[in-house]
């Protein structure tokens, strides 16, 4: 049955060969899984046990290893310190054979010296100084290998690397004489090429050591030196000193403690050399830090200014260029400017005494002096018998430097303009003005030609990349070329009243005087005409493709590789086509709208251009133009929200006025800026309305501003746009017994208006973009009868911006009744002999005020309200300034005060010597006028230290610009940015800069043409007996008030108008956009009343009079004396 039996029953036996003992050999089998388990684990035993041993013999062999070293080293040691005792012994028996004794103890020192220790340095001397008493004899014997002088001079090298410069300064004599002493004997000067590196980086620190007698220092020159003047035979070598010397020397600080090595390196060093070699290694000297690169320009800046025979200039330039980027935001930093224009200076801040040394700083300031400037322009006038090609890429090159100059001292970078502004240039027919001359050269390149010509064959040419190195130096050359011009002709334009500017417009008129020089940079017509063509399809290009630019252009490398280079990264001359040094995409971008607007600021107050000249109605299909800006609009709205963080871009006092704090702030705006980069990219129609809205016809614009209101209103209604709507829902969605509304209800007293409004409805804030509910009470604190469905809060607003602006001091006049922020209240108030306390918070209420009055005229332009109110262009120009970037000109000031404006341009053309004559300065006294007291002044410097800089022939353009940007910027400062913080809670101050200042008051005023009577009459609304019916379309009266207005003149219309809505102006887009409509109800049929009127809601009360004479004499004598004013 069972093949296997055999017969026998006995149990087979278990052999367990895994090594493991069981109590019971019958309970595990060979088949079961304790034996498998119990066999991996004597295997993991064997092979810990095999690992501890070989972890023994390791430690056994280690512990030999380590005896024997010792051992080695113990011996080494003695035997070293028995060398030693022989040495001290040499020197302790006096022998007089100084030769045969530094024969002997050279041999030892050889084998002992270590830099570390004292004692080694002080035989070393010792040994040094038998060696010069005998002239190196040592080296002569057969006892000492005459090959081993390179490894003295790595022992000296050594020992000034570790010597204390204060206790050793014999030694450090000694040793360096030594080195010096070396230079004449050795013969291998590849061994010699092998230490350069050290010799430079130990001749450098003891350059920085201020104790060291004089002798020493001369040593120390001398061997700096001594590299550079090698064998002509040996170029090899002196190629290599000049690297090392531009690595290792140039690179560290404070050099010129050692009294005499700028002269001795002036004198003794290829500037033209080292010009160059500074070029070719720029491409590797990012691997030391910024402060390295910055002494590094201080000290050839100072080598060049010392030598006698200066080097090419434009080499001069190149190698700066070539420097400048890779430490552009230390330099920028140290020369940074008040970053707000509060009319107080912080000298110690704009030094950034934390960032630049001392040495440096004075260095980079000879860059922006005149006499710079001027050098650069003596070097162009020496090269004009040259080609012109050479004459193009010389003032290119010039160009270049001045552009990144500009860029990297921003404190200086208006006297560096004022210094170009009076230089001249030589050509072939006499010297021009520097505007002039880069205006005939930007005129003759091909980025001017492609794109004036059209706005298609601009993208193009900015799109393509040169194809070879040479088209790549043109391309660099002539956009260089250009931003140098646009620069120039923007200070320029900043100076020239509309006399000087029109007078190339006018050739006939008679002019003699210093101003001339303005004159001279005047265009013509057709010059203007080629000038803003140029300007607008670049601008245009830059900002509706910017995305395609800034992605597949060569844009798109300069965007990528300033970064690198402002952060001091490294940066190859292989990554490509990179841009010219100064000419970055924003930046240009940035000029070129600059000078832009400010000719079609010029334009738009005293035409010069065609009717239709800015608009680019072409470039864009206009009829979906308008649904695309409202799309992109609400895409950056919603991507604006998403990108929302904690940061504030306003809230600058918080962060104190640390460097770190500075540093901090500067990176925040980075971050900002790089997001408002990436929302602008992705709106290109929104950027061409905010940076060029003259493309865009007005009327196009307003809907676009009105719609925006519309979405705002939608959004932040939760889609309830309607007022009564909004507060239905609200009243629904209220929670508990407070009233949701009760935030937006107030009681104003009459003659208290602007007060009452303010206590009520400050703590809003944005919310006053809400619908508000107002009660008027009247002097007896009775409230006056009416529901507010809109009439009673228009009323509210035309009264507070009445009372505010004609009642209180807030704002003043100009000679034509138009309005700006009063520049002395501040000032008055801080005068006014009250505690320091006391005087902060009237300020601060002042300001409260001015903010609070920006919301109302905010809520005014949002509700679409019209006020009858004025505003001076260049308190308009403000709002319309996006990112606060207005600029102040000779112009503006003429508005503000024509007086002052008078003495400026007599200041101008005065043609005797200002600084003998006038006595000037640059300051400024501000009067304060407190009331019941004497007038007061207050000096204050245009510039810091502006009271020891007198005003001469040459700066008074740069005076006359600080004075308008005094009174027109600085000055107001705080009660125009109050202004303007509280208008832009309300409007989005992006939709302002869709408008110039003619436009924004036509937003506020209403249109300022003739009253159309046929729209107001198609747009006209009539109740009680006036109603239309199936039976009577037009009441007899109704009709004889419509030819009565079509009899009256323009300005009785317009007080016809003023009368019933409180502004003397149409709507912009006509009278369909009045809200309420204009409405006219029957009074009854009293001949002998007068017709009434209630602003509120925009309502004519007009009795039924039977006569148009009667009519017209009892309206005209109702709007003219105002009676029957009242509220409905």
């Amino acid at each position: 049955m069972f093949p296997t039996f055999t017969g026998n029953s006995r149990k087979g036996r278990n052999v367990n060969l895994s090594g493991q003992r069981t109590n019971n050999p019958f309970t595990s089998t060979s088949w079961g899984a304790s034996s498998t388990l119990g066999a991996s684990k004597t295997v993991a035993q064997a092979q810990a046990e095999r690992q501890q041993r070989q972890q023994e013999r390791d430690r056994l062999k280690a512990a030999q290893r380590i005896q024997r070293t010792w051992r080695a080293h113990r011996v080494r040691r003695n035997l070293r310190n028995e060398w030693r005792q022989t040495i001290d012994h040499f020197y302790e028996a006096q022998s007089e054979d100084a030769s045969q004794r530094s024969t002997e103890a050279l041999r030892l020192v050889f084998a002992t010296f270590q830099a570390s220790n004292v004692q080694d340095r002080h035989r070393l001397a010792l040994v040094t100084q038998d060696l010069l008493q005998t002239d190196f004899a040592a080296f002569n014997s057969e006892l000492v290998d005459s090959h081993r002088i390179g490894k003295l001079r790595r022992m000296f090298l050594a020992a000034l690397a570790r010597c204390d410069l204060g206790n050793e300064q014999n030694q450090v004599a000694l040793f360096l004489q030594g080195l010096g002493a070396i230079l004449t004997k050795a013969s291998d000067f590849k061994a010699f090429e092998q230490v350069l590196g050290e010799w430079y980086k130990v001749l450098g620190r003891l350059c920085q050591e201020t104790g060291l007698p004089s002798s020493t220092q001369e040593m120390i020159c001398s061997l700096v030196v001594a590299p550079l003047d090698v064998p002509h035979d040996l170029e090899s070598i002196k190629h290599a000193a000049y690297q090392v010397l531009v690595f290792s020397f140039l690179t560290q600080p404070d050099l010129a403690r050692c009294s005499g090595i700028i002269e001795r390196l002036a004198a003794s060093i290829d500037l033209d050399r080292l010009s160059n070699c500074i070029f070719d290694l720029s491409d590797r000297l990012p691997k030391h830090n910024s402060n390295a690169i910055v002494w590094l320009i201080a000290h050839y800046i100072a080598i060049n200014w010392a030598k006698e025979q200066q080097s090419s200039r434009f080499l001069f330039i190149k190698a700066l260029e070539s420097l400048f980027p890779l430490c552009s935001a230390q330099i920028r930093a140290g020369f940074a400017v008040a970053s707000k224009d509060s009319g107080d200076f912080d000298e110690s801040k704009q030094n950034g005494p934390d960032v630049l040394p001392p040495f440096a700083r004075q260095q980079l300031q000879r860059l922006v002096d005149k006499s710079a400037i001027q050098d650069l322009i003596d070097a162009f006038t020496a090269t004009t018998g040259d080609t012109s090609s050479s004459a193009q890429e010389n003032a290119s090159d010039i160009a270049g430097l001045i552009l990144t100059l500009i860029n990297l001292f921003p404190a200086c970078s208006e006297d560096i303009r004022m210094y170009l502004y009076v230089a001249d240039f030589p050509t072939p027919q006499g010297h021009i003005p520097t505007a002039k001359y880069y205006w005939n050269a930007t005129q003759k390149t091909s980025v001017f030609r492609n794109i004036e010509s059209s706005q298609s064959a601009a993208l193009d040419f900015l799109l393509r990349k040169p194809s070879t190195p040479a088209a790549e130096a043109v391309w660099r050359r002539e956009w260089k070329t250009v931003l140098l011009f646009l620069e120039s002709y923007i200070f320029v334009l900043r100076l020239m009243d509309d006399d000087d500017f029109f007078s190339a417009l006018n050739p006939h008129s008679n002019f003699s005087g210093s101003s001339s020089r303005l004159r001279l940079a005047s265009m013509s017509l057709d010059e203007l005409e080629r000038l803003t063509l140029f300007l607008k399809h670049l601008s245009f290009s830059m900002y509706y493709n910017a995305q395609e630019l800034l992605t597949n252009s060569p844009w798109a490398e300069t965007t990528n590789s300033t970064g690198r280079r402002g952060g001091g990264g490294q940066v190859s001359k292989a990554d490509g086509l990179l841009p010219p040094v100064g000419v970055e995409f924003t930046t240009l971008r940035d000029s070129a709208t600059t000078a832009m607007r400010m000719l079609y600021e010029r334009d738009s107050r005293r035409p010069f251009l065609p009717k239709h000249h800015w608009l680019m109605t072409s470039k864009f299909d206009m009829e979906s133009f308008y649904a695309a800006v409202i799309l992109e609009e609400q895409r950056q709205h919603e991507l604006a929200n998403a990108g929302d963080g904690d940061d504030s871009s306003d809230d600058d006092q918080g962060w104190g006025s640390s460097r770190y704090a500075d540093m901090e702030k500067q990176r925040q705006k980075s971050r900002e800026a790089a997001r408002a980069r990436f929302l602008a990219m992705h709106s290109p129609k929104l950027e061409i309305l905010r940076n060029m809205p003259f493309a865009i016809p007005f009327e196009t614009r307003v809907q676009i501003f009105r719609y925006f209101i519309q979405l705002d209103k939608q959004r932040r209604r939760g889609g309830d746009g309607d007022a009564d709507m909004w507060r239905a829902r609200m009243m629904q969605t209220a929670v508990g017994r407070t009233n949701p509304l009760g935030k937006h209800m107030a009681k104003i007293r009459r003659g208290r208006v602007f007060a009452d409004a303010l206590k009520a409805l400050w703590d809003l804030g944005a919310g006053l973009k809400e619908p508000i509910q107002v009660t008027f009470e009247d002097e007896f604190g009775m409230q006056e009868a009416g529901i507010d469905g809109g009439g009673v809060t228009k009323e509210f607003l035309d009264s507070v911006t009445t009372e505010a602006f004609t009642e209180s001091e807030l704002f003043v006049t100009n000679s034509k009744n138009a309005y700006y922020p009063n520049p002395t209240l501040i000032d008055r108030i801080k005068n006014m002999m009250i505690g320091p306390e006391e005087t902060n918070l009237a300020v601060d209420r002042v300001l409260k005020e001015y903010e609070f009055l920006g919301r109302i005229i905010g809520k005014c332009m949002y509700e679409g309200i019209l006020i009858d109110i004025v505003f001076a262009g260049f308190f308009l120009l403000k709002w319309a300034a996006a990112n606060n970037n207005y600029r102040a000109n000779i112009n503006d000031l003429r508005e503000l005060d024509e007086e002052l404006y008078q003495g400026m341009l007599s200041l101008k053309n005065y043609t005797g010597d200002i600084q003998n004559d006038l006595a000037l300065d640059f300051t400024i006294t501000d009067p304060i006028n407190i009331p019941g007291e004497p007038t007061r002044t207050i000096v204050r410097p245009l510039v810091p230290n502006g009271e020891s800089i007198p005003v001469t022939n040459e700066n008074r353009p740069l005076y006359i610009s600080y004075v308008a940007r005094h009174r027109l910027v600085r000055q107001p400062y705080a009660q125009t940015n109050a202004f303007l913080r509280g208008l832009g809670a309300i409007i989005d101050p992006s939709w302002l800069s869709m408008f110039n200042q003619l436009e924004l008051q036509r937003l506020v005023g209403g249109d300022s043409s003739e009253i159309n009577v046929d729209d107001l009459q198609r747009n006209t609304h009539y109740s009680g007996a006036y109603t239309p019916s199936p039976y009577q379309k037009e009441h007899p009266t109704i009709g004889m008030f419509w030819e009565a207005m079509h009899e009256l003149h323009d300005d009785e219309r317009r007080e016809v108008l003023k009368y019933v809505t409180s502004t003397p102006r149409a709507p912009l887009l006509g009278f369909s956009q009045l809200s309420p409509r204009f409405t006219i109800r029957d009074a009854g049929q009293n001949q002998d009343r007068l017709p009434s009127a209630s602003t509120c809601v925009n309502l004519l009360k007009l009795p039924q009079y039977r006569s148009k004479e009667v009519l017209k004499e009892k309206l005209l004598y109702a709007v003219k004396s105002g009676a029957g004013f009242d509220l409905s």
